[in-house]
């Protein structure tokens, strides 16, 4: 039951029920609650441009925890057509960055179907099962 401004007094009047302005739709003003975010504790903004930055450039890839050194040794053999490249030794540190941005990546990459930061190639130490049922790391 609606009030306009003038009115009389009746007994028939219910003041519980009584609301003041326009009649709207009951509908509008039940609306489901929002869910609250939840926190991300996760690095964003100015933080994550000072974390992640190698001269002057943001990168991409940030290393997991599990991230290691290699035991073996590993190489690559770049060939460009039928001319073979300078080998490139990947054992020596646990992440490298593929790209075309020669300024932050490790191994640059002439194509231009790749982006500036491409790839990642990242060793890690983590557990495995052999077929034999053992495990190792």
């Amino acid at each position: 039951m609606y009030c306009s401004f003038r009115r009389r007094r009746s007994s028939s009047f219910d003041h519980a029920n009584a609301r003041w302005g326009k009649p709207e739709d009951d509908s509008k003003q039940k609306k489901e609650p929002q869910q609250k975010d939840k926190p991300n504790f996760g690095l964003s903004g100015k933080l994550t441009e000072e974390t992640n930055t190698y001269k002057g450039v943001v990168i991409k890839y940030s290393e997991p925890p599990e991230a290691r050194k290699p035991r073996r040794r590993w190489r690559l053999y770049p060939f460009k057509g039928e001319k073979a490249l300078q080998v490139l030794y990947i054992h020596r540190e646990s992440a490298y960055l593929i790209g075309r941005e020669r300024k932050v990546v490790d191994l640059p990459v002439d194509h231009p179907s790749c982006s500036k930061q491409h790839a990642a190639l990242q060793y890690r130490l983590v557990p495995f099962t052999r077929e034999n049922g053992s495990s190792g790391k």
